[in-house]
């Protein structure tokens, strides 16, 4: 049975009850009915998130490459006391200009919706640009995803795409993604190289932009010269109440946009 009334209301507390909001529930709750044209059968639901700076803020970026990884001799037990040394580092450093530890600057509101992807049977794969051993904690910690449902790909350019992210998903996944949330139009333009599919849903966390529900960012197809764009496009300041788990809710909720 799908939520009603007050438990609708429910999904998703940290955002604001706007029409971007509930079109991304409808999306998804479409994706699980048998019943909807938008149907996805259970094998193939697969999301695919981008880690930094969508998942969680960029002030998570301090924290890369501060402990040394181990060597090329390194034994197992050698990654192992890297992979504590980091998680150590995340839950007892932060931005000095907040109190905040950098384990805590996950986004709450994607939080809940990696929860209701979660409730809706998506398997869940991260992306990372970064530092790959912060991403994996950070999946670890906040988002309650195995290790090894982070992919790891290098930082390309717009301007000089590869194929490695194509690759990456298809080496590990097997399948494009049906749900895609990404920070910016070159994480757009990555995901047409993955594979794309013309049904996948794709959320941009568009932090200090305006966001509106139609996306107003595009990425013309260098190929067939047609356009793509966003499902929704998320401000931060627009869309949700609070960033993180530690902020009190904003009384400001919006209905429109």
């Amino acid at each position: 049975m799908q939520p009603t009334g007050g438990e609708r209301d429910n999904i998703l507390p940290s955002w604001s009850s706007t029409t971007a909001r509930h079109g991304i529930i409808e999306s998804i709750e479409r994706m699980g009915r048998t019943e909807s044209p938008e149907f996805v059968a259970l094998e193939d639901r697969v999301a695919v998130l981008v880690g930094d700076g969508a998942l969680w803020s960029t002030a998570v970026q301090s924290a890369d490459n501060k402990v040394v990884p181990p060597n090329a001799d390194g034994d197992l037990g050698s990654f192992a006391d890297y992979s504590e040394s980091v998680r150590a580092h995340l839950s007892l450093n932060g931005p000095k200009a907040v109190g905040a530890k950098y384990r805590e600057f996950a986004y709450q509101p994607l939080k809940e919706l990696v929860g209701f992807l979660k409730e809706h049977h998506f398997e869940i794969w991260v992306l990372s640009f970064g530092d790959h051993e912060v991403d994996r904690t950070m999946v670890e910690l906040n988002y309650g995803l195995p290790r090894f449902r982070v992919i790891e790909v290098s930082a390309t350019s717009s301007e000089t795409p590869s194929l490695e992210l194509a690759r990456a998903i298809w080496d590990r996944i097997g399948a494009a993604p049906t749900v895609f949330l990404g920070r910016t139009q070159t994480d757009l333009g990555l995901l047409k190289l993955a594979g794309k599919g013309e049904g996948t849903l794709k959320i941009q966390i568009a932090s200090g932009q305006s966001g509106v529900q139609e996306a107003s960012g595009t990425t013309p197809d260098k190929v067939s010269g047609k356009v793509d764009s966003w499902s929704f496009v998320i401000s931060p300041e627009r869309h949700w109440l609070r960033k993180f788990s530690w902020q009190a809710p904003s009384v400001t909720s919006l209905s429109k946009n």
